[in-house]
Parts: C-alpha cells; structure tokens; sequence
C-alpha cells in the first residue's frame, strides 16, 4: 500500500470518530434540553431529561434548568438578583414597598412552548410578569386590610402568580412569602439568642461570685483556725516557761537532784489523774 494512502486513511479514520463523538451531547441531572438543528435552524419538539444522547454532527442541546429558581425583590438587592423593592399601591391610594421573593420551577412538558414563545431570555420575561402580577395585586385592598391581612394577601398573591405562570410562562410557582415576615422571624432569633447570652452571663456572674464566697469563706476559716492554733501555742509556750520556772523554784529550795524531781512529777501525775482511769502496777 502507497504510504500517501495509508495517511488518507488514517486522516479518514480520525476525522470520522471526531465526527462521531461530537454527534454526541449529554444533560446533567439538574438539566432538561431541547434537541436543535443548527444547520436547519430547527428545533425538536420533545424535551430530554438528564442522559447521553446521539443528536448528529449539527445538533445540540438547548439547555433549560431542572432545579428551582428564585427571583426576588429586596430593598437590600445586591449583584445576582432582580431588583430592589417593588413599589405600587393600594385600592385607597398609599404608596406601598414590597419585598418578596418566590421561586418557580419550568414545566418539562412545555419546554418548547416556553422556547418558541419566549426564547432562550425567558427569566427577563418572567421578571416583568411578576412586577406586573405583584403591583396589580395590591391595588385590591386597601391599605388597612393589606397591612392586617398581610397572609391572605401573601396566599392571594401565591394563586395569581401560579395561574399565570402556568398560563403564560409555562412554569410553576413554587413558593411566595414577604420577606418582612421572615426577617421577623431572624429577629426574634436573634433576640431570643441574645437573652440566652444574657441569661448564661447571669449565671456564669453567679456561679463566679458563688465561688468567690466559697474562697472567702475558706480563707475566714482558714485564719480562724491558723490564728486559734498561734493562741493555743503562744498558751502552751507559756504555761510551759511558767512550769519550768516553778520547777527551777523548788529544785532551788530543796536541793534535789534530778532523780528525786522527776520522782516528783511522777507522783503529781498520778495525784492529778483520775483515779477511776489509773493503774499502778508494782
């Protein structure tokens, strides 16, 4: 075989698995897709759900997520969300701010109504759709019900965004709450940490002072006792020096030796002892 053939080959062969694995496009689990044409601008209508499929040299995914999204409205926005508080009125006329936030979740079997009506940009639509919902919704009531009713109003606002997204947005509402209601619910726990840190302050203050007590008790009783010892020795000492005084007294006036002064003593004892507790052996 001529070598420029053998390289054809090889050439052919390369080209044609590159061909081969690029006709191949995969969806992670948290993924839905479309299959699209690029080459005739055409995409199919049923949806995929998470695998590794053959499309073809041309084809690919049009990717959508599977997981909840959020959108939110806060008047502390920061980079990431839609936008800052919404603000509209009520059936009397008050101006109102609302903080909201909800999360919608797209429906796999309208994938592609949701594609070839709103295209690939969806979420801007679905932002101007939920100002638009949320504004209208508190022109209902007048500011004296919105602000006592604040759950009936936060339940209507869930049933109308939910119906209109699955009529228009071809997803579902998933959840709606007033984001003031649960920075209350952060602030009651935060307070309620707070007056724990308090109480477990208290009682560590007590349990200091409890142990100061027990220290100051122990040192009292510990100089009571040292300070009754200093009397009882600084007494003995000097009942002893008066003894060896007396004693210095009557060796001085009898002439005894040793031998008959402790005689002497030995006989004081027994004079001093009781006699029901003494026994003398001879």
């Amino acid at each position: 075989m001529q070598p420029w053939l053998v390289s054809v080959v090889v050439v052919a062969i390369v080209t044609m698995t590159s061909l081969f694995l690029g006709s191949f496009d995969s969806l992670e689990y948290q993924e839905f897709g479309l299959n699209c044409n690029y080459l005739s601008e055409s995409v199919e209508k049923e949806p995929y759900s998470a695998g590794r499929y053959y499309l073809g040299i041309t084809n690919s995914f049009i990717k959508f997520p599977r997981t909840v999204k959020s959108i939110s409205f806060l008047e502390d926005w920061t980079e990431g969300r839609q936008g800052p508080a919404l603000q509209s009125r009520t059936k009397d006329g008050l101006t109102v701010h609302l903080e909201v936030s909800f999360q919608y979740q797209l429906m796999f079997d309208q994938l592609y109504t949701l594609w070839s009506t709103l295209g690939e940009d969806y979420e801007k639509t679905f932002v101007r759709m939920a100002i638009e919902q949320l504004s209208t919704a508190t022109t209902h009531h007048n500011a004296h019900f919105f602000f006592r009713n604040r759950t009936f109003v936060s339940k209507e606002m869930h049933r109308k965004l939910d119906e209109h997204f699955k009529q228009h947005a071809f997803a579902e509402e998933d959840a709606i709450r007033e984001t003031q209601v649960q920075e209350q619910h952060i602030q009651i726990a935060r307070l309620e940490q707070e007056t724990k840190k308090v109480t477990f302050a208290t009682e560590v203050l007590k349990a200091q002072q409890a142990v100061q007590k027990l220290q100051n008790e122990a040192e009292g009783e510990a100089q009571a006792i040292a300070k009754k010892n200093d009397a009882f020795c600084e007494q003995y000492k000097l009942t002893q020096q008066l003894q060896v005084h007396g004693l210095q007294s009557v060796v001085s006036k009898t002439f005894w030796n040793g031998f008959e002064l402790l005689n002497y003593l030995s006989i004081r004892a027994v004079r001093d002892h009781p006699s029901a507790k003494t026994m003398i052996s001879i």
